[in-house]
């Protein structure tokens, strides 16, 4: 299958130079772009009793914020085919500074994209609607702002934090990739990903190749369907999608993920769900598994949301915590890209026992908090 892949990707990038190559004459142009996400978060209720170390020394409040800055270029060939390039750049220091870039050739024949991106299934992923881009209940593209010190927040797994539950798992974390996504037929879509190591930032090293078998989910082959359309005066989105990858860890079985998502919208009513699984994550026949359903009602400039989130954590053969998280939130647009957003999270932890879980979770006893929000976010 991966060599299949591999062969009718050359395929497609030697289709689309087969015709005159040439550039128009303003080539490429450069473009920026991005977001600014900023929000303070009280918790106003939580249980930070001796035996949970999570809550104890905390402040009851935070700041917080995430900022991305996109440059992208893009131009025209004289075949008629689209070429491109992309490069995110984190707004704080942090251990991954360039978070995504690829380049990307578009036309007739769909889209092929090269470079550190999510994989076939994240991007065709579909989930349940969202009021606040600055707040939710489900995480599907880790931006989203939560204050919470529930005990999964120490969390870390595979290529995921845990903490806020998502259905939208990582075997690998924007690996260096080939992706091809097809043209839309009747609303109906294909994509494909394959990552052959689950490193990312590549550079030329010489010449020197990847090393095989030194641990990590690497050779990740991804794929995913999804529907766009209408029937009558409903809007309907849906998605499912896969991910297999080679464990290179002696004696670990190999991790893959799933998610199918669906969502309806009507008038100005949207309501929808979706599902996410990651298999062997933790050790052998351990996994992660969440879903999430949610509504929202929009009129005029304003949208109100309510969503619930609930994930299942194998740390353990004898130990599985689990988590639920309810958000209320509201978003108002105060013009183009600019948003002015408000919630209020409940989060519910149950331990699953009296002793710590492990993997990073040192909790002893269940937990539970309330938090209020108000943020913004900025799109430019």
């Amino acid at each position: 299958m991966k060599k299949l892949f591999l062969g009718t990707m050359a395929v497609i990038a030697a289709m689309s130079f087969a015709a005159s190559a040439v550039a128009a004459d303003q080539g490429v142009k450069l473009g920026l772009g991005g977001y600014y996400k900023g929000a303070f978060g009280a918790i106003v209720d939580d249980d930070d009793d001796a035996t949970q170390p999570q809550a104890q020394n905390r402040r009851d409040y935070s700041l917080k914020q995430d900022v991305e800055i996109w440059f992208a270029g893009e131009t025209t060939l004289d075949n008629g085919i689209t070429v491109g390039a992309r490069v995110e750049l984190e707004g704080q220091t942090t251990g991954d500074q360039i978070d995504e870039t690829w380049m990307y050739f578009k036309g007739s024949f769909g889209e092929l994209r090269v470079g550190d991106e999510d994989d076939a299934r994240k991007i065709k992923a579909v989930v349940g609607p969202m009021a606040s881009k600055v707040f939710n209940h489900n995480d599907p593209d880790g931006t989203m702002l939560s204050f919470s010190n529930n005990p999964l927040t120490t969390l870390v797994f595979a290529n995921n934090t845990g903490g806020v539950n998502t259905t939208t798992y990582n075997v690998e974390n924007d690996s260096t990739k080939l992706i091809y996504m097809t043209p839309s037929f009747n609303g109906f879509s294909l994509a494909v990903s394959f990552a052959p190591d689950q490193s990312s930032d590549k550079q030329n090293i010489g010449g020197a190749t990847d090393p095989d078998n030194n641990g990590g989910n690497s050779e990740a082959f991804s794929v995913a369907a999804a529907y766009d359309g209408k029937w009558d005066n409903v809007k309907i989105m849906a998605s499912i999608g896969y991910t297999g990858s080679d464990n290179e860890t002696a004696l670990s079985d190999d991790v893959n993920a799933w998610q199918a998502g669906l969502l309806l919208g009507f008038n100005q009513f949207a309501v929808g769900g979706s599902y996410g699984k990651i298999s062997d994550v933790f050790a052998n026949n351990q996994d992660a598994t969440s879903y999430e359903l949610s509504g929202t009602y929009t009129t005029g400039p304003y949208t109100i949301g309510l969503g619930w989130a609930h994930g299942e954590y194998e740390l353990t053969a004898t130990q599985e915590p689990e988590l639920d998280s309810f958000m209320l939130t509201g978003s108002y647009a105060m013009g183009p890209g600019i948003t002015l957003d408000a919630g209020v999270q409940f989060d519910d932890y149950d331990n699953e026992g009296a002793v710590a879980p492990g993997s990073g979770v040192t909790a002893t006893t269940d937990y539970s908090s309330t938090s209020i929000m108000v943020g913004s976010t900025i799109k430019f």
